[in-house]
C-alpha cells in the first residue's frame, strides 16, 4: 500500500514533474498529488492545518506563518535556484517618483515578493509607511499582471513565465530584485514541525526520490527528454519547460546565506517573525541530510 502526499505548490518544479511522469514516487511507495495554490495565504494556512503535508514556496512565507495559528514550520530543502524578480511598471508611469499614491499589486501585503517589491522602492525614494504608494492584496502572479493590465494597479513584481506576457501586453521593466537583494533565495520546500516527526521515514524518503529525480534532471545526456517530460507534464512549450529545468538548483542544501537575507528583510520592515530573530528556528536541514546518504 503506497504512502499519499499531497503537496501544494506555485508551481511545480522539474524534478518533481519528472519524479512522477517516469514513477519514481510511485516505486518507491509514494502516491504524490500536486495542487497550485492561489495565493500563499491559502497555502501557508492549508499548511498549518495538515489540508497538505508539503509546500514549495518562498522562504518568506515560512518566516511570515511559523509560529501563527498553532503551527511550526520549517524549511527542508532548496527547491529552486534565486529567479529573476522583475519590477514591472504601467506604461504611463516613466520613472520611480511616477508610482507616488499609486495602488501596487503583491500577492500577500507583508509577504515575500511586496517586501521585496518595498526594498526596491526604499532605494528609490519611496516608503509605503510614509503613504508613498499602497499595497493591494492580488494573489499570484498572473492576477497580479491581469490587475495592472486593467490599470486597477501600477506596478508589481512578475517572475517567469509572466514577465513575457507583461512585456507583450506593454508593461515596462523598471528592475529586478537584484539591485538591492543580490542573495536573495530561490523557493523552498516546506512542512510543519510537528507533521515531519511524526512521518519522519516518508519525508526522508519523498526527498530521496526527489533527489534521485534532480539529479536526473541535471544530467546532460538527459536534458532533451526531461524538457519533453517536463513540458508534457506541465503544458509547457519547449522554452517555457527549459526554463523550469534551468530554475533546479544543484542540489536541495538549504541556501542559508540567501534565507538569512529574507529575515534581515523583515526586520528592516518590522517584521520580524512570530518566533523570532533567529535563523534556526526557521529550517531543519536534517532530512535532506538523511534522503543524501
Amino acid at each position: 500500500m503506497s504512502d499519499h502526499l499531497l503537496i501544494n505548490v506555485f508551481n511545480v518544479d522539474a524534478a518533481l514533474a519528472v519524479g512522477r511522469a517516469k514513477g519514481l514516487f510511485a516505486a518507491a511507495g509514494i502516491d504524490v498529488d500536486v495542487m497550485v495554490t492561489p495565493n500563499s495565504t491559502d497555502q501557508m494556512r492549508g499548511l498549518g492545518k495538515s489540508s497538505w503535508q508539503i509546500v514549495s514556496t518562498a522562504f518568506d512565507n515560512v518566516l511570515g506563518w511559523s509560529g501563527r495559528e498553532d503551527a511550526e514550520i520549517i524549511a527542508i530543502a532548496q527547491v529552486s535556484q534565486g529567479g529573476t524578480l522583475p519590477v514591472y511598471v504601467r506604461p504611463e508611469i516613466k520613472k520611480w517618483d511616477d508610482l507616488r499614491g499609486k495602488a501596487l499589486a503583491v500577492d500577500a501585503v507583508d509577504t515575500a515578493y511586496a517586501l521585496v517589491l518595498r526594498r526596491v522602492l526604499l532605494a528609490h525614494g519611496l516608503e509605503m509607511d510614509r503613504g508613498d504608494y499602497t499595497l493591494i492584496a492580488k494573489g499570484t502572479t498572473g492576477y497580479r499582471l491581469d490587475s495592472m493590465v486593467q490599470g486597477e494597479t501600477f506596478a508589481g513584481v512578475l517572475n517567469a513565465p509572466w514577465d513575457g506576457k507583461a512585456a507583450a501586453v506593454g508593461m515596462v521593466r523598471m528592475t529586478d530584485h537584484r539591485e538591492v537583494l543580490p542573495d536573495y533565495p530561490g523557493g523552498v520546500y516546506a512542512v510543519s514541525r510537528r507533521w515531519a516527526a511524526e512521518n519522519r521515514e516518508l519525508l526522508v524518503k519523498f526527498l530521496r526520490t526527489w533527489n534521485e529525480a534532480l539529479h536526473w534532471c541535471r544530467d546532460e545526456k538527459n536534458q532533451a527528454e526531461a524538457i519533453r517530460l517536463v513540458g508534457a507534464a506541465e503544458k509547457l512549450d519547449e522554452r517555457a519547460a527549459a526554463n523550469r529545468l534551468r530554475q533546479l538548483p544543484k542540489g536541495g542544501k538549504l541556501n542559508l546565506p540567501g534565507l538569512q537575507s529574507v529575515l534581515d528583510l523583515r526586520v528592516l520592515f518590522k517584521l520580524t517573525p512570530p518566533m523570532g530573530e533567529k535563523l534556526t528556528a526557521y529550517y531543519d536541514e536534517n532530512f535532506y541530510a538523511d534522503a543524501s546518504k
